[in-house]
């Protein structure tokens, strides 16, 4: 990073005059605090994404995407005696065990070294003695973090779903956009979590460690303990809305889904939810994979759940993030 980058040129800003309106003089006393906040964010967020565009990582993603959609749309129900490029909202099926399990690892693996490498390698005294304050910098490494993650996301999403389209003859595509930002969403959401545990650990490995454990517990732990723990209350109302929402969670069943899916009136005549709608989701909100994964299954399960609720529940989650992450960077002892 050059010196003198991060300090914006004093003639481009908007200058005060003594015998200019109050409004006036505080528009621009706004402006000049507020634009070399946002030139310095912006370069550092364009530094980590092409710090890690070179190192081919970017590209890699977008192959490996690209590859992992494709495949699972041509071969998605091979297990039924199907082979060749299905339509969108049977691709969502095939897809949603490939998005829950790879999407918040690849997350939490771009979020787990954003502050930790900085503070191992000895570069974060320099870049704050440069003039970056420590919240500018926290901001610029989660935006740069977020256009890792979310470019080769677009681009995979956007090619596959293009070709699936053609090869299908399938124009449909609301269900396979859904997945898609829900998708984008649950990874920028998982790369805060990241963020979080790359500014709580003194390595990297112990860094990558913590991100693998969470991953785990995210993705898998998390359903059993809540299963366990109501389970061991013998409360039956309780175990049915538990029951519920970690059904419309696991779909390693693909046949049976894709099944029930053919016969959607009647597997919702057959499986009514009576359970009490704040209850689950109150349940879901708590794990972001769980909310992501009922989501995208709502409609085969009747689980209506509400544009507020899921975007309350990202929002207080990167609140919560960002907020522990700025606040133990304010306390490392460089």
């Amino acid at each position: 990073m050059k010196p003198d980058a991060t300090v914006l040129r004093a003639e481009s800003l908007p200058a005060l005059k003594v015998n200019d309106p109050p409004a006036v003089r505080a528009h621009n006393a706004g402006l000049r605090h507020l634009l070399p906040l946002l030139f310095q964010v912006k370069l550092i967020a364009t530094k980590e994404f092409g710090d890690r565009f070179r190192s081919g990582w970017v590209i890699a993603c977008v192959v490996v995407w690209l590859g992992a959609i494709g495949l699972t749309s041509f071969l998605g129900l091979v297990q039924i005696g199907r082979i060749g490029a299905q339509g969108y909202e049977r691709t969502v099926i095939s897809l949603l065990n490939l998005v829950q399990y790879l999407v918040p690892l690849l997350g939490l693996l771009v979020g787990h070294d954003l502050i930790v490498s900085e503070n191992e390698e000895r570069t974060l005294r320099l870049v704050l003695a440069g003039g970056v304050s420590r919240t500018r910098l926290l901001l610029g490494k989660f935006f740069g973090g977020c256009l890792t993650l979310t470019v080769p996301l677009v681009l995979g999403f956007a090619i596959a779903g293009t070709v699936i389209g053609l090869a299908a003859r399938d124009n449909g595509f609301a269900p396979f956009l859904k997945l898609a930002l829900s998708g984008m969403l649950l990874g920028i959401l998982f790369l805060g979590i990241g963020l979080a545990i790359s500014t709580f650990s003194r390595t990297r490995v112990q860094s990558l460690v913590a991100a693998l454990l969470a991953w785990c517990f995210f993705v898998f732990v998390f359903d059993l303990v809540a299963l366990g723990m109501i389970l061991s209350t013998r409360a039956p109302a309780a175990a049915q809305e538990i029951e519920i929402v970690c059904d419309a969670m696991h779909v390693n069943a693909a046949a049976d889904l894709h099944s029930g899916y053919d016969n959607l009136t009647d597997a919702r005549q057959a499986r009514p939810v009576t359970s009490n709608r704040s209850s689950w989701l109150g349940w879901l909100m708590v794990n972001p994979v769980d909310l992501f994964r009922a989501v995208n299954l709502s409609q085969q399960l009747d689980l209506r759940v509400p544009v507020f609720t899921s975007l309350l529940a990202v929002v207080l989650w990167l609140a919560a993030m960002l907020g522990a992450s700025l606040w133990k960077l304010h306390r490392i002892d460089l």
